[in-house]
């Protein structure tokens, strides 16, 4: 009778384990996060900005990427408000690099705030799930 009981208890281990393991989504996500805020701390009075900023935005794509992949659809709605703002953001720092003057920043710097919003809005509701 013992090793029947060892037994269903290391079943039960093992499936509380699992249980408590959160979905590769919300690794991902934590990934995304993070890229954000790196972007969000870079200093825009460096000379570097707008490349660090173009550097910040690849990392933030590749992240995107894979919270897509992990989330499958459950997210699709959030994923393709953020995925349409990056978008415009990568057209707007793409103009501002090219030419920076005051209107080219000032749209990159109104696509990044509604980008930054999208995001937000995607990290906040796959986090509530995890």
């Amino acid at each position: 009778m013992k090793p029947a009981i060892a037994l269903s208890t290391v079943f039960l281990a093992v499936s509380l384990a699992a249980c408590s393991e959160d979905p590769a989504v919300c690794t991902s996500v934590d990934d995304l996060k993070a890229s954000v805020d790196d972007v969000k701390d870079i200093n825009i009075e460096d000379s570097s900005a707008l490349t660090d900023l173009k550097s910040g935005l690849t990392a933030i794509q590749d992240d995107l990427a894979a919270v897509k992949a992990d989330a499958e659809s459950e997210f699709s709605s959030q994923i393709d408000a953020v995925e349409s703002s990056y978008a415009t953001v990568q057209t707007g720092v793409e103009a501002a690099t090219a030419d920076p003057t005051a209107v080219t920043l000032s749209t990159a710097a109104s696509a990044l705030s509604t980008f930054s919003t999208e995001v937000q809005t995607l990290i906040s509701d796959v986090q509530s799930t995890c």
